[in-house]
């Protein structure tokens, strides 16, 4: 039996790897060479901490009723506003269906500064 090589389609990856993914995988071993040599991370890479917004409140249909009245418009235009169909946005007031956690988190910013959602509508002419 002959000995077994390496494989070639192992070999062939790197091969065919693009430029930017050659740089990627640079970064990386350079990371793991860091951490390995226990040097900090900030002194080698841009390292950034931030603080990530609490979970979005729960919307029942009423609250999601209560949201689009704050604003003063009709599902269709509601719907418009949030980019959404407006069967969703009836599905989400009838209690059939309930906002997702971006649909929520949206909702969120709606309640929070009404008038800017306001402001947003323009009148016809």
């Amino acid at each position: 039996m002959k000995a077994r090589s390496e494989s070639p389609k192992t070999v062939g990856r790197a091969g065919r790897m693009t430029a930017k993914g050659r740089e990627i995988v640079a970064s990386l071993t350079e990371a793991i060479e860091v951490e390995r040599a226990g040097i900090p991370l900030e002194s080698r890479f841009t390292v950034r901490t931030v603080i990530v917004p609490n979970d979005p409140k729960t919307y029942d249909a009423d609250a999601v009723r209560a949201t689009r009245e704050k604003i003063g418009v009709s599902q269709p235009i509601f719907a418009q506003l949030l980019g959404v169909s407006a069967t969703l946005v009836r599905a989400w007031e009838q209690g059939q269906r309930v906002p997702a956690p971006w649909a929520r988190r949206l909702l969120d910013e709606v309640n929070g500064n009404p008038r800017h959602w306001r402001e947003m509508l323009r009148k016809a002419s």
